[in-house]
């Protein structure tokens, strides 16, 4: 049973899973070019979240990097099944 807590990994992974079903949720009730446009945006706050981590270094550093790369494949994940379901 310890091998599904993952760790320190959990959160990281929580937080992608999160905002895909969050994003997918909000699919379903803004336009295509809104959802797109909130994606790219909240794309952006994650390279910013990337680029801010590398001026923090260390281990601190690395952490926000993980959770900022989960968070952008949660959202283009919750992006792209939302504009799929559209169709």
């Amino acid at each position: 049973m310890d091998a599904l807590m993952l760790e320190g990994w959990t959160p990281i992974l929580l937080i992608g899973i999160a905002v895909a079903i969050i994003i997918f949720f909000i699919s379903r009730k803004i336009s295509r070019k809104a959802l797109i446009l909130v994606s790219i945006v909240l794309s952006l706050v994650c390279v910013g979240i990337v680029i801010y981590s590398r001026e923090i270094g260390g281990w601190e550093g690395f952490g926000l990097i993980f959770v900022a790369i989960s968070g952008f494949i949660g959202i283009w994940v919750g992006t792209i099944s939302g504009l799929m379901i559209k169709k």
